[in-house]
């Protein structure tokens, strides 16, 4: 059975982020794990409240027994929610993005920031360093709407290719209709002349056809819309996830040295997307 990993901090992002998990973990048939790293920076004591105060200092022990006890209650919504899902939790010592990266699983559901998140559209440190790490798609969760249609970046890498790929997946255990866009925005496009602009937006349909077809005919149930967009990529992408129940892209894109580090389309909707978004590496 394959697992949905879900972080959690004891932020309100991350409880949506384990309430966004636990939904894809019931329709793939998988089970939920929820996991979360503590790290106390120093112990400080803190004062228990009785008629002659006792220090006792925090550590990462003390946090380590708080947070398994919160961790416990929230299994137990999750479990009245939604009634069969197998629901594990575990607390770890230790920096969240090391706990994180080496807990087992086949999708790592985040929370957009944490309880030092400024606001929800910036993305914190931990989310920002976890989907940089390649080995299984990252979503990243936000409150924004969850039963829009799905969409999908494209632009010929393998990568994208593998994006496709999930969002064909997710768009078809949740019943969305599936949005894949080509952008183009090679450098000298806006000087060429209208005979030639028009050859580029057939061949790149083409192209876009021809990746989206072996999908189509695996998710005949999915009802799918393309667009050949002549713009910056992350900007039609971030227009179409306006009211979109997920945006699917790729780590990196076309051209790229093979490394941990985020494309710039994709750390662009990471940071400015209104909905979830998934970053899908190369497998």
């Amino acid at each position: 059975m394959s697992t949905v990993v879900v972080g959690f901090d004891g932020s309100e992002q991350a409880r949506r982020a384990v309430r966004w998990g636990a939904e894809e973990a019931v329709r793939a048939g998988a089970r939920l794990q929820v996991v979360q790293g503590v790290r106390a920076p120093l112990p400080e004591p803190v004062f228990t409240p009785m008629s002659m105060p006792i220090p006792e200092f925090v550590t990462e022990e003390t946090m380590a027994r708080a947070a398994e006890d919160h961790l416990g209650e929230l299994a137990e919504e999750v479990g009245r929610d939604w009634p069969g899902l197998e629901v594990g939790t575990r607390v770890r010592l230790g920096r969240p993005v090391d706990v994180l990266a080496g807990e087992p699983g086949d999708l790592l559901v985040l929370g957009s920031s944490g309880r030092t998140g400024i606001a929800e559209m910036f993305l914190g440190s931990t989310a920002a360093e976890l989907v940089s790490i390649g080995g299984r798609p990252v979503v990243v969760t936000r409150s924004g709407p969850l039963d829009g249609r799905v969409v999908v970046g494209v632009d010929g890498s393998e990568t994208s290719a593998d994006a496709i790929t999930f969002a064909f997946d997710f768009a078809e255990r949740h019943g969305r209709e599936l949005l894949a866009i080509y952008a183009w925005n090679d450098i000298g496009w806006a000087e060429m002349p209208e005979q030639d602009f028009d050859h580029v937006r057939v061949d790149l349909a083409k192209v876009l056809e021809d990746q989206l077809a072996p999908h189509r005919s695996r998710h005949p149930g999915v009802h799918v819309a393309q667009e050949v967009a002549f713009d910056a990529p992350a900007r039609s992408l971030l227009q179409a996830a306006d009211g979109a129940a997920l945006l699917a892209v790729g780590s990196h894109g076309r051209g790229a040295v093979k490394r941990a580090i985020l494309g710039s389309v994709s750390h662009a909707v990471l940071h400015h997307a209104p909905c979830p978004v998934a970053v899908v590496h190369r497998r």
